[in-house]
């Protein structure tokens, strides 16, 4: 999965659209500019109670309408002190973000933290959704896929740090790469806060609706289910609904305090609690400088 979504022919590595009607899918912040306006309300907010302007770090920018947006929202003299980080593996994307934006751009967290000196606010927008991850069954076995792309089950050798194996469900997604994440790069943030936007929940409200699991892929806003999400690797995209009681229990272990977990409905005001704005949840953490 890693290979297929970040590989050197990676669907994210690779130039080809991916955005909006000529592409596979498309997001909250290409549909209008209601979320990019609470943003910035949230961003004022934040500040304030740091009494700090601290810099914004965007993860995973898309096209850089959100951070445009995000910008013009803010009043004017905030507007003109504001430092915007980029974290971008893609050239390609990093180039059409260059042209509505200005700001610096770094290729990991961990290089734009070590720009801010440790303090940021760190935003995403269906960031976390393209991590890689590993599937487990409820006797805790892993998925395997075969030459053919046929799926096969092995005993788990090791098991990653996940809330869900505690009542596990028939077939789940663990995103291990967050955890490791979490330890090498957003340990790395001293004083902040992370505004974390992404389609999920607990296990209860995830795998109720998706039994056989979330994984699936995204190729011209067609949803492919497996085995059809396991062809044409670096071709479309590939995804899967977070665990958002594991975002909350790997921040804990660097530190991280929840201040707020709700939906995007609830976040944007707005009586969307049955479609993508209560699919979509909003998880607030902070960093206090010990």
């Amino acid at each position: 999965m890693a290979h297929a979504l970040y590989g050197p022919q990676g669907y994210y590595t690779s130039e080809r659209p991916i955005l909006g009607l000529r592409g596979d899918f498309t997001t909250t912040p290409k549909l209008h500019s209601g979320l990019a306006k609470k943003i910035a309300e949230w961003i004022l907010h934040t500040w304030k109670h740091h009494r700090l302007n601290l810099p914004i770090i965007e993860l995973g920018p898309g096209d850089g309408t959100l951070a445009r947006d995000i910008r013009r929202s803010l009043p004017f003299f905030k507007r003109t002190s504001l430092h915007y980080h980029f974290v971008e593996i893609s050239p390609h994307l990093s180039r059409r973000q260059k042209l509505i934006n200005k700001g610096h751009w770094h290729l990991s967290l961990k290089d734009a933290l070590k720009a801010t000196r440790g303090k940021a606010l760190i935003l995403s927008n269906e960031f976390f959704d393209a991590f890689p991850v590993r599937i487990f069954n409820e006797r805790k076995e892993e998925l395997f896929l075969d030459p053919q792309r046929r799926e096969i089950w092995h005993p788990a050798t090791t098991l990653p740090h996940s809330t869900l194996f505690q009542n596990p469900p028939v077939r789940f997604e663990v995103a291990e790469s967050i955890y490791q994440w979490f330890q090498s790069d957003l340990s790395q943030l001293i004083q902040g806060d992370i505004l974390s936007i992404d389609y999920g929940g607990d296990a209860q409200e995830v795998y109720h609706r998706r039994p056989l699991g979330s994984l699936r892929s995204y190729v011209h806003h067609m949803r492919l289910l497996p085995p059809e999400a396991y062809q044409n690797p670096g071709q479309q995209d590939l995804t899967f609904d977070l665990s958002f009681p594991d975002l909350i229990h790997w921040g804990e272990q660097i530190q991280l305090e929840t201040i707020h977990l709700g939906t995007q409905a609830d976040f944007l005001g707005t009586p969307d609690h049955e479609g993508a704005g209560g699919a979509f949840k909003v998880l607030h953490q902070r960093k206090i400088q010990t």
